[in-house]
Parts: C-alpha cells; structure tokens; sequence
C-alpha cells in the first residue's frame, strides 16, 4: 500500500497526487490522509470515476484516511481525446468574490498542468491576457507551453490593456487565428 500524506493541502493537489500515484500502479492501494471532508468527497469522486474501490476512515482528530484501491484489469475510464481548445476570456473563473475568482483560476490552470489529455491550444483573450503578463499565473501557463500546448494570447487585447511588452508566455496572435483554431478543434471550452 502507498501513502500521501495530505494534510493541509489544498484542493486539487490531493486529488493530483492520489490520481499520478494510481496511474504508476498496475494494482494496488493508495492511502491519502487529508484533514477536510472537500477533499473526502473529491477523492471519493475521483475513485467513482475511475471504477476504483474506495473505503473512507475518520479519526477522532477529524483527520480522513482515504483508501482507493486499484484492481489488476479495472479499466479507468477516461476523459475527451482528440484537438482540445480552451478559450480564456477572464482572468477570473467564475462570478462572486474577486480574490476566490483569482484563486480558482489559478487552481484551474495549475489543474490543466495534471490533466490528461491536454489542450491543444489555449487562446487568451479580453482581460484573459493578464494571466500571460502576471509572473504568478504565467509560471503554469509555461509548464502547459514547455509540454507542447500552443498558448495564444489576443494581440488587440494586449494593447488594449497596454501590455504587449509584458507578455510571458505564448505568442501573440489574432482573432483570425483564434477563430481558426476553434474551427479546427474538435472540442472548445470557454472559461
């Protein structure tokens, strides 16, 4: 049996390191402590998803220990494949708090970096950009590049917002070529 032991991490690096340990394994079982039932519930998800056995524990200190088992032969099941494109038309994800928005956007890119398949391109665009000129959010945004996701951001939009020179990560591009891309995708999500 392996262990992780996931005590005070946040959501989704529980989740992350559960799923990469299963994947090494042609069978066995993963033993993740985490210490919030968010994360209970997401690796519980998570083994549903993949057709795995789960079995939860909980101590008297509110610390969860969460079983997944991998049978010989269990086969996953898997996500979309093919040309994926992920639209970026924010630098926040979702509507509410600013600061929660921020967070989950950067959670969400950070998550993309883990994901199996990976886009094939992501496109920035309106106050998109931000995320491809901001050091915090350009550094997982250069792990996706560095493993062959084409990463766009809106020409217009930079100048807009005054910032071409800032850009990080990627290429500039237009939205003919965006719009080109989105065609020749086989699946585009907007975020």
């Amino acid at each position: 049996m392996q262990t992780i032991n996931a005590l005070g991490w946040e959501c989704p690096k529980p989740i992350i390191h559960t799923k990469q340990m299963l994947d090494t394994m042609e069978e066995g079982t993963v033993c993740t402590i985490v210490d919030n039932m968010i994360a209970v519930e997401n690796l519980e998800s998570l083994a549903k998803d993949l057709g795995f056995v789960i079995k939860t524990e909980k101590d008297a200190d509110a610390v969860w220990k969460v079983y997944i088992e991998k049978t010989k032969g269990a086969v996953a099941k898997t996500g979309a494949s093919g040309n994926l494109m992920v639209l970026v038309a924010t630098n926040l994800f979702g509507q509410g708090s600013e600061d929660l928005s921020k967070t989950l956007m950067k959670s969400y890119l950070f998550s993309l970096t883990e994901a199996k398949p990976q886009p094939t391109t992501i496109a920035f665009i309106n106050s998109g950009v931000f995320l491809t000129t901001d050091e915090s959010s350009a550094a997982d945004i250069l792990t996706l590049e560095a493993s062959g996701v084409e990463i766009i951001s809106c020409g217009a939009c930079l100048d807009f917002y005054s910032l071409k020179e800032n850009l990080l990560v990627g290429k500039i591009g237009n939205m003919y070529q965006i719009v080109e891309k989105m065609h020749q995708s086989d699946n585009v999500i907007r975020i």
